[in-house]
Formats: C-alpha cells, structure tokens, sequence
C-alpha cells in the first residue's frame, strides 16, 4: 500500500504481435531515472534523463542492461521527430514505453521511475556502494556532491581520494552525474549503469529480512505499474539473477548536424 502505483494501459503501448512472438522468454522493464527534485513529483514535464531497459532471461534468469542515450532522435506519437528523453516529459511513462517500443522494437510492459532522492536513500539504506573512482572524475564529483546534497536534503562529505572505495547515497549520484570528462554523456550512461549492477550486486549480499526491510522503506519512493505482490514474489529468486551486459544504444552514434 505504500508504492506509489499507476495501471497503465499495455494495449497502448505499441508491441507489435511479432514482436511478442520473437521477445517471448524475455522480460524487458524501463528504468527512468527522471530530472524531479521533488519526492513525489514523476508526472509531465519532467524529462529522463536517464533511460536504461533492464532485459530478463526468464529462463536463465540472466539480465543486461541497456542504457538508451537520452539525446537519442527518435519518432515520439504526436511529436515527430525528437530527443528521446522528452518523450517521459510530454507523456510520462506511457508515452515513454511506447517510444521505446516502436523504435527499438522491444516488447516493455513494466516500468519504475526514480528521482535523486529516491536512488540517494536507496544506497544509503543498503550501506554504500563500491565504485571505482577515477583521477579525471575526482576533479568533477564534488561540485555533483553539492549540488545533490542540496536537492536531496541529505548530507554528504566529500570524495577524497581516487580509486576503488564505498561511496554514499549522494555521492555514488554525484558519480554517476559526471559528463564532462572523456566520453561525455555516454560515458555518463555507463557511469549510471555501473552505479544500477553495485546496488544490485550489494543487495545480493542481503539476508532475506534485510530485503524485506530495504524494500519497505524504498517502494513508497519509487513510481512503477508492478504491483507489491509481484516485487515481493521477485525477491526470494534474487541470488538466481545475475548482469551478464551492459551496454549503451545507439551503438554507433554522430551528431545531429
């Protein structure tokens, strides 16, 4: 009762039939990770800048990661011919699902949307995450690490040093913010894929009462069309999963000119 659920309609989500048929076995769910700084605001106008499909072998129960570079141009129903990461911002999650869907012929049926404060008390509750902090990204994360402490209202120390190290909540963000070094925004994909497998691989770490509790107090911050039933049946199989991908599409890119 305290996850901030919406139904969507999934015969307005453009999968076609073929499609159905080739991507049976595998269950594919939108990760946005949307610009809000308030808590409960993941409605129109806010756009994702983060966008990573989530794909599941439901046989293996091997998932990859595919981050969706936000200023992708892609066909957008009623808008033509834009960046991707508008789409959440002119229709929300539906719209968003169903951008992916007729462009990359994917078969999304689910969807969970955060924000910085939702992803900042995630890590925080599991304890940290381990991340690799390079010398080029020491000289950027902190200026992030200000300025997500004061949207999130969490407190933070600074990063201090380069290297492998367990970052907070706001600064494990602060990190996967970072676009100006070599790569920019798409080593800014990686940057948030790589913060997604740490998360994912700490809370493996987790008794099953530790889940539980992680889930009770993160849910009610997330905005997502699965059900609580369907969340809690998901985590006794949780050691059975594992991220064998992840990569970032396009995979060749150029510039719009």
């Amino acid at each position: 009762s305290k996850i901030q659920h919406v139904d969507i309609d999934v015969s307005q989500l453009d999968i076609s039939d073929q499609v159905e048929e080739n991507l049976s076995g595998y269950r594919n769910i939108a990760l946005f990770g949307i610009d809000s700084r308030e808590v409960e605001d993941y409605g129109k106008g806010n756009r994702s800048d983060c966008i990573i499909i989530a794909s599941i072998n439901e046989k293996t129960k091997e998932v990859k990661l595919m981050s969706v570079y936000r200023d992708t141009y892609v066909q957008i129903e009623g808008h033509g011919l834009d960046k991707i990461t508008h789409a959440y911002s002119y229709g929300e999650a539906p719209l968003a699902i169903s951008t992916l869907n007729t462009n990359l012929d994917l078969n999304i049926k689910e969807f969970v949307t955060v924000n910085f404060d939702a992803v900042a008390e995630a890590i925080n509750q599991l304890g940290g995450v381990t991340i690799n902090v390079t010398q080029d990204e020491l000289q950027y994360i902190n200026s992030y690490v200000k300025g997500t402490s004061n949207n999130t209202g969490i407190q933070s120390e600074q990063v201090t040093k380069a290297g492998t190290q367990t970052l907070n909540g706001v600064q494990a963000v602060a990190y996967a913010r970072i676009r100006y070094t070599s790569g920019g925004d798409y080593k800014r994909a990686e940057r948030m894929r790589t913060v997604v497998e740490a998360m994912f691989n700490k809370l493996k770490t987790k008794s099953l009462g530790e889940i539980n509790s992680f889930a009770d107090n993160i849910l009610p911050k997330i905005y997502t069309n699965i059900s609580a039933n369907e969340i809690i049946a998901m985590v006794p199989d949780l050691l059975n999963y594992k991220i064998t991908e992840s990569i970032g599409c396009p995979y060749e890119t150029k510039a719009k000119t």
